[in-house]
């Protein structure tokens, strides 16, 4: 066969555009039922354009045209592209769902089906006959809209967790709360409401049930307000913040509550400082209210980013610093503070100028104070003879001559050097956050001034490390608290130095010892060390039981780096010696005292219980008599072997004999059971594997002696948690919790009564 020569000159044109939807489907539903029809794409010039759109065949009643009338000004080719345009579907990359039919109706909008596409179409089901069942099929709008609302929410969104409310049986009898004395009302107020706010200065539900206890009685009146007022939420109600400090300022004159004297404490956030009331006389009212509370005795003015993370603000604010005109009011005053937070970014002037304010009459009472952010000076010179910052910092603790609490936050300045120069009369010390404080300047601290030393807590101290324990018994003979959170925390959000800084955590020949007046110890994230140092921690605090009469609360989350066989036994081995050795073993309280009437029906049912026993000992003792022979007379004993004879009727000795001796448990048979049940935390990975290889050794830990009983049993703990893993600490911890959404996962939908199985997801 000759082909053509004019054809053989006029090649197919190829593009390399991807085809849409629109080309795909057309060219499906023309050439689909017949390929050899098919005829290749020819080159066509602008010239023919016109020509062959006008040489078009009618198109086929099965799929719609466009109107060309819509765009007469236009030229064919145009609208052409113009129609191609608009036919394009549009790009989406949202989540198809099977909502309803509405969402299918719309989807299937974005293109134009052949007609067998639509002949293939399903046909829609019957309606269900409704049943008292619930109907909540995977089909559902309702399911399905509740998976997408679900979605949508953040992980941290729960619903809030219904409390449980116990059953106590009462006898109708309500007390009459309001004859309390006044000091016992204020006390179930104050504990009943607290927290005010929470950690991001949003008020809670407190607020308005103390209001509305304060409205339910006069006698409730003075107490609930008194609990209100103590630490009054300012920042907390923003909408109401000018007139609850206005209020405070100047209350009514028709009340006959005194306001003034029920602030104790005022905790300002210096970031909205400027709008306390507003932006012309914030600091004259500021003023103001110091001045009418004649009761006030502490002053917290802080910055809610000095938390952790412990990362600077990224967005500027406008900068808040002390006013002057708050100091000559405390001077005016007669307060007599007790409690006050030095932040370096709000301070104008220098530490100099901090001291000559612990002169003042208002802070010479001063008994905790608290330092944020106060960094050495880095442009300082060696051969300066300037005081150095930490010199100047000590000096304006010196000045306060009651001071007994003393806390560092965030502050390079806190080192050796201003440890040796803080008073020795300390009672409480916490240092948090700061990065160039090791060991051996803490040792040398504790060992000059640690004596009177009550409470100590050290955080996120990323060069400290715990060799300074060595000799903590003889340092801190008074030592109650000790608390060390040893999770550190990058400088930037996108960085990750915030691994420790010291080569160990402790030594390999570093045996820590125990104050004896020590009530908890709370000690998390240990991390950086072997097993053999974590055996000698261990090790002394379980020798140093019976010299810790005054513990109470036990908390060590440590991170091993072994083996995870090797970890599952150590931390099987060391948990349960801590929980057998500090945990309390005391009898619970008795339900049956709840109440009088519960205590009365528990008395009724041991009552008739015991009737009840009577009448069947009577019976059997009865029973039994007909069948024992006489006795003999000759003295001897007429009762079978493993009997006993109590001169009455009681059928106490006769039970006895019914028991068989073939039904005893062996203790040895009970030994692997009781190992096997033990719980124990596990919180790392390849928790699956750690339940298989405690299975495989229960053979081998039934089979060893128990040796190593412990010594001593404190048995004194009501809180002891000794979790061992090897997890790597981040600034926030996931768990399970924080990946669920508000539909509940299982076979809850299923329903088994269906004839047809609805298309759907398969969850």
């Amino acid at each position: 066969m000759a082909l053509d020569p004019s054809r053989k000159r006029k090649r197919a044109h190829v593009s390399y555009r991807e085809p849409s939807s629109d080309d795909h489907l057309s060219d499906s539903a023309t050439h689909t039922d017949n390929p050899a029809r098919r005829k290749p794409p020819v080159r066509r010039s602008t010239r023919h354009q016109s020509h062959e759109v006008e040489q078009q065949p009618e198109p086929s009643t099965s799929r719609p045209t466009p109107n060309r009338a819509a765009s007469p000004t236009l030229p064919p080719s145009a609208a052409h592209r113009t129609h191609r345009r608009q036919r394009k579907p549009k790009l989406s990359y949202r989540e198809e769902t099977t909502d309803d039919d509405d969402s299918e109706e719309h989807a299937e909008a974005d293109y134009e089906p052949d007609e067998d596409v639509v002949q293939r179409k399903r046909k829609p089901k019957p309606p269900r006959p409704s049943t008292p069942r619930k109907q909540s099929g995977h089909g559902s709008s309702k399911t399905i809209g509740a998976r997408k609302r679900a979605f949508d929410t953040p992980l941290r969104e729960k619903k809030p967790l219904q409390p449980v409310v116990a059953h106590i049986p009462t006898d109708g009898h309500k007390p009459d709360m309001s004859s309390l004395p006044y000091h016992v009302l204020l006390q179930i107020f104050v504990y009943a409401s607290h927290p005010l706010r929470d950690e991001n200065m949003h008020a809670t539900p407190s607020i308005a049930w103390l209001i509305n206890m304060a409205q339910m009685s006069q006698a409730f009146t003075k107490p609930a307000l008194t609990a209100l007022h103590r630490n009054p939420p300012i920042f907390a109600i923003r909408h109401n913040r000018r007139k609850l400090v206005h209020h405070l300022i100047t209350p009514p004159a028709d009340t006959g509550q005194q306001y003034k004297v029920m602030v104790k404490r005022l905790e300002l956030d210096a970031t909205q400082m400027s709008t306390l009331t507003d932006s012309t006389t914030s600091v004259a009212d500021l003023s103001s209210l110091i001045s009418s509370l004649t009761t006030l005795k502490e002053i917290d003015i802080f910055d809610p980013l000095d938390r952790p993370p412990y990362r600077e603000r990224q967005k500027r604010t406008r900068r808040w610093t002390y006013p002057p005109e708050l100091f000559d009011t405390l001077r005016q005053t007669e307060l007599r503070l007790q409690s006050w937070r030095w932040h370096a970014t709000y301070c104008a002037e220098g530490l100099l100028w901090i001291k000559d304010i612990h002169a003042d009459q208002a802070f010479q009472s001063l008994r905790d104070v608290t330092f944020v952010k106060f960094n050495f000076d880095e442009k300082r010179k060696d051969d300066s003879t300037d005081p150095t910052t930490e010199e100047l910092l000590a000096s304006a603790v010196a000045s306060l001559p009651t001071l007994q609490s003393l806390a560092f936050e965030s502050c390079t300045a806190v080192n050796g050097k201003l440890l040796s120069l803080l008073p020795s009369t300390l009672v409480s010390l916490s240092i948090t956050n700061c990065i160039y404080l090791t060991s051996d300047s803490m040792h040398a601290f504790l060992s000059d001034h640690g004596y009177h030393l009550e409470e100590l807590v050290l955080n996120h101290n990323q060069s400290l490390d715990l060799s300074f324990l060595t000799s903590l018994h003889q340092d801190c003979p008074r030592l109650e608290v000790l608390k060390m959170d040893l999770n550190y925390y990058s400088t930037l959000a996108m960085s990750s130095d915030n691994e420790p800084l010291y080569d160990w955590l402790l030594g390999l020949d570093e045996v820590p010892t125990w104050p004896a007046a020590l009530r908890i110890i709370d000690m998390q994230h240990l991390r950086k060390w072997g097993a053999d140092a974590a055996t000698n921690f261990f090790t002394s605090l379980i020798d140093s039981a019976a010299e810790l009469p005054y513990l109470r609360e036990l908390r060590i989350l440590a991170m091993v780096d072994m083996d995870w066989r090797q970890r599952a036994d150590f931390r099987r081995k060391w948990a349960a010696r801590f929980e057998k050795v500090f945990a309390w073993r005391g009898k619970a309280p008795s339900p049956h005292l709840a109440s009088l009437r519960a205590y009365r029906e528990w008395k009724a049912d041991e009552q008739e219980a015991g009737d009840r026993n009577d009448s069947l000992l009577d019976i059997t003792a009865e029973d039994v008599r007909k069948d024992v022979p006489p006795s003999t007379g000759d003295g001897a004993d007429s009762h079978p072997e493993g009997e006993s004879d109590n001169g009455s009727d009681s059928d106490v000795p006769l039970l006895s004999k019914r028991k068989n001796k073939n039904e005893a448990w062996n203790p040895k048979r009970l030994r692997s059971r009781a190992k096997a049940s033990t719980n124990y935390d596990e919180t790392s990975d390849n928790e699956n594997q750690d339940e298989d290889a405690d299975a495989d050794a229960d053979t081998q830990h039934t089979e060893e002696p128990d040796d190593e009983e412990p010594t001593f049993v404190q048995g004194r703990c009501h809180t002891v948690m000794c979790r061992i893993d090897n997890l790597r600490p981040r600034e926030e911890m996931f768990d399970e919790a924080d990946f669920l959404d508000e539909e509940r996962s299982g076979d809850e939908e299923w329903d088994e009564d269906r004839d047809e199985v609805e298309e759907g997801y398969a969850w």
